[in-house]
């Protein structure tokens, strides 16, 4: 029987501080493209094959439809659950007969496409739950089983999962792959959530160019390293972990009242 895994871009248009950010164009290409065809590259035979489908997993919010005009072929988009994210997954694995899912944030624009491949490789491998570890904020990437979902969400199906929902998992589960590198820096921060983060996106991929597609992991951070890209956004990553908490600990307030 042929196992089918599903690489989920969990992302939303919602966001109040950078509005439709993941549509926000570098070199006439929505940001977001660039994850897409990341991914695409790196597992282009199994997507031919047929074993490995990518999906946008967003919410039903009427905003988010406009993920429909993505020039980007080869992409589903599943509109599920709005503030439930891993319900939203087991939605889409539903919906898409999906055994395995890797989950990726549509934020991290540059997630290490190496790492989803040895996550892929560990689920096949038997393991149910599993997550890299040990690269810069924002290129690490998780999976799990459909059926490790499933019970992982039994008790918390009503609940709001919008910020840190892995505290749902059982981390004695936990298969960790480290991806360690040459150079790594708590400077470093791969994600898109402020203007800061777009200009830092900007530059290293207009920098780059097509080589953005198939870089490796340890190239990629020494060319952000060795230009000193991180100038641009390393002065927002106190503020954004304070949001972050914060919205955490109300989620957990508002599920446990």
């Amino acid at each position: 029987m042929i196992m089918k895994t599903g690489i989920l871009i969990t992302a939303r248009l919602g966001s109040v501080r950078l509005k439709h950010k993941h549509l926000l164009k570098i070199k006439d290409k929505a940001i977001i493209v660039y994850l897409i065809q990341r991914i695409q590259k790196c597992f282009e035979k199994e997507i031919a094959e047929g074993t490995v489908e990518i999906i946008i997993a967003t919410s039903k919010k009427a905003e988010n439809r406009a993920f429909n005009e993505l020039d980007c072929k080869g992409v589903s988009v599943f509109w599920g659950s709005d503030d439930n994210i891993p319900l939203r997954h087991l939605q889409t694995a539903q919906q898409h007969h999906l055994d395995y899912l890797i989950a990726v944030d549509g934020d991290d624009i540059l997630c290490s496409v190496h790492g989803m491949r040895k996550v892929f490789n560990a689920l096949l491998n038997g393991h149910i739950y599993v997550k890299t570890t040990d690269l810069p904020f924002g290129m690490n990437s998780m999976g799990y089983s459909r059926i490790f979902l499933e019970k992982s969400l039994f008790n918390h199906r009503n609940d709001l999962l919008e910020t840190g929902w892995g505290r749902i998992f059982d981390d004695n589960q936990v298969r960790e792959i480290p991806v360690a590198l040459s150079q790594n820096s708590n400077k470093l921060r791969f994600t898109l959530d402020y203007e800061e983060d777009f200009i830092f996106f900007k530059e290293i991929i207009e920098y780059l160019g097509d080589s953005i597609l198939d870089i490796s992991d340890e190239e990629l951070v020494n060319q952000v390293m060795k230009r000193k890209l991180y100038r641009f956004n390393e002065s927002i990553a106190d503020e954004y972990w304070a949001n972050f908490n914060l919205n955490m600990q109300k989620e957990v307030q508002k599920n446990e009242s």
